[in-house]
């Protein structure tokens, strides 16, 4: 996605919208740039010349990027009754309101939810103001991205809570959640291993006889308990709630998913809430492709590289009557990330956030002293390198994009890349067995997982950080684009599928992209659409041309 830069006018005094530090103008800029981003990728609009109102809005860049979108400059609509320049507020009302124009009711949607994500910006950013700069932790980095998915149209939106609930369990509000412990016959228990949530800190305690421990999250347990078939088992005692136990948990950024540095286990509760394109709710077949990988993977440790599979290897949920799923589906997910605040392994969304005014992203802070160019060649080893010979060697593909992967900083430079995720599994169907064809949505043709692994780590997680170290001034786009070109033309060497499919990264002109505009524009919860995939797009590919360059000839 390589922008032309437009002919700049003559010089007047404009607002620089990058310069606002009041939280309203700080989340309408970064809700413009979300909503722009998507705009150009998937209804191809132009920043020079981006219609509207019967007029245009001209979007002044000081450059061009390949990875993501430029700084904003000034912003001029061009229309009835004049030219004259306008907020970065103004814009994008005026962006939504030709959505609502353009797409009907569903434009009408989308533009509710970019304000209400819009509206919750600004008051994250007003409370995060008065904290000071926190340390750079795993914790902190889950706790970081307050200006949320930065290639969503409405990137912080958020439905299914209440305030004081989003307040006291999200990673947002950093608020931590006690679990309730639910006793139920055992016979009404589905589990990999049935005693195994009293593992938990605070869950050592005796439901009874002939009855096991259930761990509920206190908003899943709320919705639930209205549930007609759940209440009747609560009113007849079948279901007994011993209350909120144990200590507190927090929630990392995918909301659902609760740590402690203190269990063995972090818990990834069925939740019921929607957040960007989907309600976060733990499929049946989700539990069975965390058991079955997990399983699958667990002797890869070290084969590939330093890549870590974080592994979702237990469940456990009510089982009911007639229905796949009761609501109470809980994952419970390997917890390497011990001690007060989790050690200094920390995910790439958080560490490529943007930070607020004036101060410095995770990813400034840890580059702090390190020469950049070696601090992106380890990450290159940690995050890219071995995915491609896993995907090589045996048909594995993972959705490796910026949530998911998380960089061991321990030493300074990245060391290790963790995995995580058993919704994030894509195993060609050359190479899966009638085991793993039997679980819904884990075995795919290779087109179809070649485009998520290209889609998650290189659009997704590698140009985020590539664009994030721009954007801060850590190291060019340019010799980071074409460090990557090296890296990959390294790999392309490999034997398999993996090695052909870093070839292709290298010469193809486009690359897949999900298209979030056009999920939302579509009005259908991605876990609704077939195969649980949101539509792809493709978006320019800047490799090509840095892999002709004759300083490259000699690796590819």
């Amino acid at each position: 996605m390589t922008l032309s830069v437009p002919p700049c006018p003559t010089p007047s005094p404009r607002p620089d919208p990058a310069a606002e530090t009041d939280p309203d103008a700080v989340a309408a800029l970064a809700s413009l740039r979300a909503l722009l981003i998507c705009q150009q990728r998937e209804l191809g609009a132009r920043l020079d010349h981006l219609l509207v109102e019967g007029g245009a809005i001209r979007i002044d860049v000081a450059m061009a990027m390949a990875s993501g979108l430029p700084p904003l400059g000034a912003l001029t609509w061009n229309g009835p009754p004049g030219s004259r320049a306008i907020s970065a507020a103004e814009a994008l009302e005026m962006i939504l309101r030709q959505l609502g124009r353009d797409h009907g009711a569903q434009g009408k949607a989308l533009a509710r939810k970019t304000r209400a994500s819009r509206a919750r910006i600004a008051t994250l950013v007003a409370a995060r103001q008065a904290e000071r700069q926190p340390s750079d932790d795993f914790l902190t980095a889950e706790q970081a991205v307050i200006f949320g998915h930065w290639m969503h149209p409405c990137p912080k939106t958020l439905s299914g809570m209440t305030l004081p609930e989003e307040r006291a369990m999200t990673p947002d509000w950093r608020g931590a959640l006690r679990l309730h412990a639910l006793s139920v016959p055992l016979q009404m228990l589905q589990a990999t291993a049935p005693d195994l949530a009293r593992a938990l800190p605070g869950m050592d305690i005796d439901p009874g006889p002939g009855r096991a421990l259930l761990p509920a999250h206190p908003l899943t347990w709320d919705r639930a308990r209205r549930d007609p078939q759940i209440a009747e088992l609560l009113d007849r005692g079948a279901i007994r709630d011993l209350g909120p136990v144990g200590p507190g948990w927090w929630a990392t950024s995918s909301v659902r998913t609760l740590w402690r540095g203190d269990s063995p286990w972090q818990i990834k509760a069925s939740l019921p809430v929607t957040i960007t394109n989907s309600q976060r709710v733990n499929k049946r077949h989700e539990l069975l492709a965390g058991a079955a990988m997990s399983a699958r993977t667990q002797g890869l440790a070290g084969r590939f590289g330093p890549l870590r599979l974080i592994g979702d290897p237990h469940w456990m949920t009510l089982a009911l009557p007639d229905r796949p799923e009761s609501g109470l589906e809980v994952i419970l997910r390997q917890n390497p990330y011990r001690g007060a605040r989790g050690g200094r392994v920390l995910q790439v969304a958080g560490l490529v956030a943007e930070p607020l005014p004036g101060r410095s992203s995770l990813l400034a802070q840890v580059m702090a002293g390190h020469d950049p160019a070696a601090w992106f060649d380890a990450y290159l080893d940690c995050a890219v390198a071995p995915l491609l010979r896993l995907y090589d060697a045996t048909g594995i593909a993972v959705e490796a994009h910026q949530q998911n992967a998380l960089l061991d900083l321990t030493l300074g430079l990245p060391s290790r890349c963790d995995i995580r995720d058993n919704q994030g599994f894509y195993v060609a169907d050359d190479r899966a067995d009638d085991a793993l064809r039997a679980i819904p949505q884990l075995v795919y043709p290779r087109a179809d997982a070649e485009d998520a692994l290209a889609y998650s780590l290189i659009v997704n997680q590698v140009f985020g950080v590539i664009h994030r170290m721009a954007l801060d001034g850590l190291w060019p786009e340019d010799r980071a684009l074409r460090a990557l070109a090296v890296h990959l033309a390294g790999l392309s060497r490999l034997p398999g599928h993996g090695g052909a499919l870093a070839g292709r990264w290298l010469s193809q002109p486009h690359l897949p992209a999900k298209g979030n505009l056009l999920t939302q524009l579509g009005g259908v919860d991605e876990l609704l659409m077939p195969d649980e995939r949101a539509p792809m797009i493709r978006v320019p590919n800047p490799l090509p041309a840095l892999i002709a360059h004759k300083a490259l000839r000699h690796v590819a």
